[in-house]
């Protein structure tokens, strides 16, 4: 089973209301695809992060990566991915678009594996084998306090248990009075036993945020996620120390290594993994196994990624120990929509994972060809 190519597909889609929270306005989703093809005609999808420039994670994977790979042994997956990682690790490069690119690799590799067995990927890995998994509800964006309540409140009519709500804003919209503001709203619209969950996106600093806790703590807050930016694991130690409100974060950290001193200072509690980022399945399960022995809970994160990464991510979830819930993204997102099958839906604050070999869907190349950026 030698690898004889691997192709990368570079996608965009647009929405027409752009999204509004801590970082800006986002309203172009885009996503490099990974399709790892084998002698034997065995095929694989994955998905690398692109959320600026995806021409540089395709050019990582097709003039860097690609040339290691092509002719190797597709089953010694582990082994490719360490020997991915050290191409450029003592040269500086062990984050970063690399590590996008790796993940890509990896989640095609792991695809293809599962498919030539014949089993869902859930199954592939031997993990814990959830058939589904709890969900949440993400995400309430930045608009009028009573508008921000309703739209909490539609998604708990649906069936979701759990909702994650953004606050973060700038001086400008408000800061951080409205956005304690805006969370209390979105409590009494829900109710006493719906888990809320706030994300600030690193628009805080460890002072701020801790005022922030405070006045949120009655409020029976389930987590405050990236509260600070990714790289303070200062600001978040002070932080934890002086709240009660659990701290999450991780979608912005790149394999074992970047969650390895947020881990060691034990500054965070729900560990939040991008399939696409942290190094595919191969650098979510060693993130996985620091959670397990470190007794953290483990939330894979998906947001603004494409299809694959979000059903990549909803595989590693029914196999991860210390799982604790996997975020559906509901705002429109036509990447996400990519495949023959439907995405599947919540059931009451569930998730049922596919069961068809790998991934379990099939990519609507129809869809692919029309979001296709061309090089």
């Amino acid at each position: 089973m030698k690898i004889a190519s691997i192709a990368t597909h570079t996608i965009a889609a647009s929405i027409d209301k752009p999204l509004l929270f801590g970082i800006g306005a986002f309203s172009t989703f885009t996503a490099t695809l990974v399709e790892v093809r084998t002698d034997d005609d065995h095929v694989g999808i994955g998905e690398a992060i692109a959320r600026r420039a995806p021409e540089v994670v395709t050019t990582v994977v097709d003039k860097l990566l690609a040339p290691v790979l092509v002719g190797r042994d597709a089953r010694d997956v582990e082994g490719l991915w360490d020997e991915m990682f050290g191409l450029l690790r003592r040269w500086g490069h062990s984050r970063g678009f690399v590590f996008e690119a790796i993940s890509g690799i990896d989640i095609a590799l792991h695809d293809l594996l599962a498919r030539a067995a014949g089993l869902p990927l859930f199954k592939f890995l031997g993990g814990h084998g959830r058939a589904a998994v709890k969900c949440y509800a993400s995400s309430v964006y930045f608009a009028g306090f009573d508008e921000m309540a309703a739209e909490a409140a539609a998604q708990v009519a649906k069936g979701h248990t759990a909702v994650k709500v953004k606050i973060g804003r700038s001086d400008a919209l408000g800061g951080l009075r409205a956005d304690v503001e805006s969370v209390r709203a979105v409590r009494q619209a829900v109710g006493p036993h719906v888990d809320i969950m706030l994300d600030a996106n690193g628009a805080y600093d460890a002072a701020t945020t801790i005022r922030a806790a405070r006045q949120l703590e009655p409020l029976d807050i389930t987590w405050l996620e990236e509260p600070v930016p990714p790289d303070d694991v200062s600001g978040y130690e002070l932080i934890r120390r002086n709240t009660a409100i659990p701290l999450a974060a991780g979608e912005s950290e790149f394999g074992v290594f970047g969650f390895r001193d947020l881990i060691e200072r034990r500054a965070i509690d729900v560990l939040q993994p991008e399939i696409a980022r942290v190094g595919g399945f191969t650098g979510a399960r060693r993130v996985a196994a620091l959670a397990h022995a470190y007794n953290l809970a483990y939330a894979p994160h998906t947001g603004f990624s494409g299809g694959v990464a979000h059903l990549a991510s909803l595989h590693l979830a029914a196999a991860a120990p210390n799982f604790m819930t996997y975020e559906y993204f509901y705002a429109p997102n036509a990447l996400r929509d990519i495949f023959v099958q439907p995405f599947p839906e919540p059931d009451r604050g569930m998730l049922a994972v596919p069961e068809g070999p790998g991934l379990g869907f099939d990519l609507n190349w129809e869809l692919i060809r029309q979001y296709e950026v061309k090089r």
